[in-house]
């Protein structure tokens, strides 16, 4: 937070790394993430039981990410992007589960 970072300066690098990922777990159990395989190619999401709170906000979502996100038939998610290093991986995985998790929470 904020307030952290006044008081004490900027958080190191391995208590920054903490902190996100312990905000992306977070938002991978609010958008059912059951598990995340990041491979050199891509990304690979799966969802618990196979299935998405918002099904037709995951269809949009990844018609908005055309290119970048597919929706495999599987109900499998593969994100199209390699991250080079730790840092963007951490970054990427960050922007991924808090989007799923934005769309799960719109579920009707």
């Amino acid at each position: 937070s904020a307030e952290m970072i006044d008081r004490f300066g900027p958080l190191p690098e391995p208590t920054a790394n903490l902190t996100k990922l312990i905000e992306i777990k977070r938002q991978a159990i609010d958008a059912h993430i059951a598990k995340i395989d990041v491979g050199p190619r891509g990304t690979l999401v799966s969802f618990h039981n196979d299935s998405f709170p918002n099904p037709a906000g995951l269809i949009a979502y990844a018609e908005r990410l055309q290119g970048t996100v597919k929706l495999r038939p599987d109900n499998k998610l593969v994100l199209a992007r390699a991250w080079n290093d730790p840092k963007s991986r951490l970054n990427g995985l960050f922007q991924l589960t808090k989007g799923l998790s934005a769309v799960a929470k719109k579920a009707g």
